[in-house]
């Protein structure tokens, strides 16, 4: 029982895992916190559920289609909505409080959008991984196997395109100053949209890594930011490596202490894990003074 409930909780950790990897990417490239990065789980979930429904595609090409259609809804909110908070000069940091409160404000657009497209029933994400995998009396789900081999190649993808790509250099430049990386020729508006757009996209995998095993609905959002944010805190806010470490403890805690516990309180376990880490260590388990650390 224990090696079962440590594998699910790896699997659910990278979701979170994931999901606060985005929120970190944009905290540290940005210095703002976005609270609407629950809805693009939400919409990534939404947009997998419906590609593959109605058009029949393969799983993976849906998981595609889903990462690319919630990146370019990023990067239309930051230009339309966040962007007009910063016209009058200052940047981000200057216009944090107004983004936060256009954050929340987004948040709840984007769910009573997908109340009008979908509606409130939760939907199913009929996708079938075949039988489970069986060794010994360890029983393991193929869908695990699935979030945790595509969680890993995209923390892989996203650490060797900031570390190796004219672009990722780009993003780590404007992240440190955004000034010196304007004078130094980086079109520094492109890369703030850039660094929007892949941090939704982590968001939108997870959202369609977790949707066949649970339904998808409208309110899956509020609750995965919370955990993500946990996540984020725990292995240390603006840690990239961090936010994947921090997201594996909170979902292994969870896990062992549904196992152990009680099932009915699985959701308070991430907070009890962050009380205990903000005690010990504020600064979470991987602080950083460098920003943008892959």
């Amino acid at each position: 029982m224990l090696v079962d409930l440590v594998m699910i909780g790896l699997s659910i950790g990278m979701i979170y895992g994931l999901v606060a990897l985005g929120i970190s990417l944009i905290y540290s490239g940005l210095d703002i916190v976005h609270f609407a990065h629950g809805e693009m789980y939400m919409f990534g979930a939404f947009i997998g559920m419906t590609v593959y429904t109605q058009l029949n595609l393969l799983y993976p090409f849906t998981f595609v289609v889903a990462l690319l259609g919630t990146a370019l809804m990023g990067i239309v909110i930051e230009r339309v909505f966040y962007r007009r908070l910063t016209a009058g000069g200052g940047g981000y940091t200057v216009a944090g409080m107004g983004i936060i409160i256009c954050g929340f404000g987004m948040a709840l657009f984007l769910q009573n959008l997908a109340y009008v497209i979908w509606d409130p029933t939760p939907k199913p994400f009929p996708v079938d991984f075949g039988r489970a995998i069986v060794i010994g009396d360890i029983y393991y789900p193929r869908v695990y196997l699935w979030i945790v081999i595509m969680a890993v190649a995209l923390m892989v993808v996203l650490n060797v395109f900031l570390r190796h790509t004219k672009l990722g250099l780009a993003i780590r430049a404007m992240a440190r100053n955004k000034d010196i990386a304007f004078l130094m020729g980086i079109n520094v508006p492109l890369m703030i949209s850039l660094t929007f757009g892949v941090a939704c996209a982590l968001a939108a995998a997870a959202g369609v890594l977790i949707g066949p095993i649970n339904h998808v609905e409208i309110y899956m959002g509020y609750l995965i930011l919370i955990k993500g944010f946990a996540a984020a805190v725990v292995g240390g806010f603006g840690s990239l490596p961090g936010a994947v470490v921090g997201g594996v403890i909170v979902g292994v805690a969870e896990s062992l202490g549904a196992g152990y516990l009680s099932g009915n309180y699985k959701d308070i376990y991430a907070f009890l894990i962050l009380i205990f880490v903000l005690m010990v260590r504020p600064s979470g388990l991987f602080s950083v003074e460098t920003k943008l650390k892959a």
